[in-house]
């Protein structure tokens, strides 16, 4: 059986020295998200700018979501699909 590397997150190797490290983390998906506020905004990307481990973690996550985007269909579903449901749980209640 093959082992898989893991290699230890840069963000959480310089989180617990750097407590903007720790800010990052949080806003992490957010930011990736477009979720941020502009405040938030402003503290990460001068942040990024200057610790080579959060821009490298920003990196990966925006490149991870890309492809997932990119590769995962959404299915349609029926549109009597919950009311087929409810009827079974109701039955089965």
């Amino acid at each position: 059986m093959k082992t898989i590397a893991t290699q230890p997150n840069p963000i959480s190797a310089n989180a617990g020295a750097n407590p903007d490290c720790e800010k990052i983390v949080l806003l992490l998906d957010m930011m990736i998200d477009g979720e941020a506020s502009e405040e938030d905004k402003v503290y990460f990307f001068s942040h990024v700018e200057v610790c080579q481990g959060c821009f490298a973690a920003h990196q990966k996550h925006e490149q991870l979501k890309k492809i997932l985007c990119e590769n995962i269909k959404r299915k349609v579903v029926p549109t009597n699909l919950l009311s087929s449901i409810q009827s079974v749980i109701k039955a089965t209640a």
